[in-house]
């Protein structure tokens, strides 16, 4: 447990300046090519929905889902809303806002597994629509 606990303090600091690495234009890009596979999973996980296919696949589909989505905040550095990127500097000022999305979405993709998993589909398509309808809000507030 204490090796566990030495491991998390070594390496959050170096996670936390992952994008340091990164031009802007990369983290830009970066963003862009995380916000198309998400696109494209979600577009996924709607047909598989809407032919009631509550399997393994989709529930993947999900994970993936909420794997775009925990790392999704730190693709936004202060120093990113430039050139080609659409997001707004609204972000900045609303971090804690924006983070909270983020985080709301990845924990409706995880309910969304746990219904699946549980067979529930009524209650998957209306998350499916409190999801799909997160993508929205988000963009309406920030994307330029």
């Amino acid at each position: 447990m204490k090796l566990i606990i030495c491991l998390l303090i070594f390496i959050s600091p170096l996670m936390a300046n992952e994008n340091n690495e990164f031009t802007v234009s990369e983290i830009i890009e970066k963003r862009m090519m995380s916000m198309q596979s998400l696109n494209k999973l979600m577009s996924k996980a709607r047909i598989n929905i809407q032919e009631n296919k509550l399997n393994s696949e989709t529930i993947d589909i999900f994970k993936k889902i909420q794997h775009i989505l925990y790392d999704y905040p730190s693709l936004f550095p202060d120093n990113s809303f430039v050139g080609k990127s659409k997001a707004s500097q609204n972000i900045i000022s609303n971090r804690d806002e924006f983070n909270s999305i983020a985080k709301e979405y990845e924990d409706n993709a995880k309910l969304i597994i746990e219904l699946i998993e549980s067979e529930d589909s009524a209650a998957v398509n209306k998350s499916f629509q409190n999801l799909y309808s997160s993508c929205k809000s988000c963009h309406s507030r920030f994307r330029n």
